[in-house]
């Protein structure tokens, strides 16, 4: 079945590293583990064009539901 999921991850600045974002890449993969999959270069593409910042952190996750949808 194929999923939609987002790439969560924390981008801090590399000149000020407490100053940080939270950021998210919508993915179009399968499954969780194509996440993973794509995740590193999907993160290295996103370095590439903002060298000001550093990763610190990332996950995969499925988007929020919206409120009042059934499960």
């Amino acid at each position: 079945m194929a999923g939609f999921f987002f790439l969560y991850f924390t981008a801090c600045m590399a000149n000020a590293p407490e100053t940080c974002e939270s950021k998210r890449l919508p993915l179009d993969v399968a499954d969780a583990r194509g996440c993973i999959r794509v995740a590193q270069p999907q993160l290295a593409r996103w370095i590439d064009t903002h060298p000001d910042y550093r990763i610190t952190a990332w996950r995969c996750g499925s988007p929020p539901r919206e409120l009042g949808t059934r499960i």
